[in-house]
This record gives structure tokens, sequence and C-alpha cells, in this order.
């Protein structure tokens, strides 16, 4: 099964910091086999789908192929072993400060919302966009930390969803909003 999977620089898990064997040429990088002692987490090697990508944004992000047995658990893939098949070159600093910069704006008009609606919670939406628009601005100022500062203004931007439509399930729709964007800019398969 063809999938993605953020990672740090270097091509290292984020959590397990294990680094994956990058492509050489034309030829995929080695197999990644989880070797652990009990759970899913611990046991498989974990990857996203398209919709599964603004929850886990990072550094680089790859294509992988996953073997063995595949399974969603938690809002990602998981599988017996993976290996990395290409990077998304499209995915960069520049991109992750457009990001970044898309889910401030995205942040700012929830809060513009909230307020026109004479919600209570106003002053809270104000400050959570506030924070994303300063995470663009660094984002945009210091683009080796692009990739976190797009991570965190995409968080606040589904929370300041779910404040501006009184409803927790907002969050996922923003999320899904926010992979439908990754998934134009970046050229990915649906």
């Amino acid at each position: 099964m063809i999938a993605f999977k953020f990672l740090r620089q270097g091509a290292v898990g984020p959590f397990s910091r294990v680094p994956w064997p990058e492509p050489a040429g034309d030829a995929p990088g080695a197999w990644v086999q989880a070797a652990g002692s009990g759970g899913v987490c611990v046991d498989r090697v974990h990857a996203c789908r398209v919709v599964d990508l603004p929850e886990w944004i990072d550094a680089e992000l790859w294509t992988v192929e996953l073997d063995g047995d595949v399974a969603v658990d938690c809002g990602k893939l998981v599988a017996d072993r993976g290996r990395l098949l290409a990077r998304v070159g499209a995915w960069d600093d520049a991109t992750a400060a457009e990001m970044a910069a898309v889910c401030a704006q995205r942040a700012r008009d929830a809060a513009d919302a909230t307020a026109a609606g004479g919600s209570d919670d106003a002053a809270r939406a104000a400050a959570y966009a506030a924070d994303a628009a300063r995470h663009a601005q660094v984002a945009l100022a210091e683009p080796p930390t692009a990739p976190g500062h797009a991570a965190t203004a995409a968080f606040i931007a589904a929370h300041a969803a779910a404040l501006a439509a009184g409803d927790a399930g907002a969050t996922a729709s923003e999320r899904a909003w926010q992979a439908r964007w990754l998934a134009e800019r970046l050229a990915l398969p649906a």
C-alpha cells in the first residue's frame, strides 16, 4: 500500500527517532520493521493517508510503501513494515510557512465569526487568532522552524473552528479542509 510519512530532518522518525533508510536512485529505501514487545504503537510502523497529514506535520514528507498487515488506528496507518519511496519535494519550509499563514487566516476568520455571533468565547477566539498569526510570522521569518509552526497553526485553526461553531465536530471538518489544501498544494493523490 502506498501512503505518506512525515519525518524529522534527515528522514528520522519524530517519535521513535529511528532513521529511515533513504531511497538510492530509483531504488526504494530498505524496509523498516518495528521490533517492539507489545501494542500497536510499539510493534508497527506508522504512516498517513492524505486525510491524516494535518495531524502529523513535520520537516520532511515522504511517499512510503507499507507491507504486511495494514490497518487504520487512531488517525494513522499502522503496518508490519514500511520503506521510503520518494521525498515529496513540494513540502519544504516555504510551503510550511504558506500553510501556517493559511491556517492563521482561517483562525482569524473563525475568531471573527465567534465575535459576530456574540459568543462569550470571543476573547478566547481572538487569542487563538493572535497566536496562530504569531506562528505564521515566525514561520516566515525563520524558515527552518516553519514545519513546527505550520503544525501549531493548523492545530489552532482546528480548535478555533470548533469554538466558532460551538461544536467540537468542527475540528474534524477543519482538519479535513487542511488535508485537502495539502493534497492540492502538494499535488498528492486524494
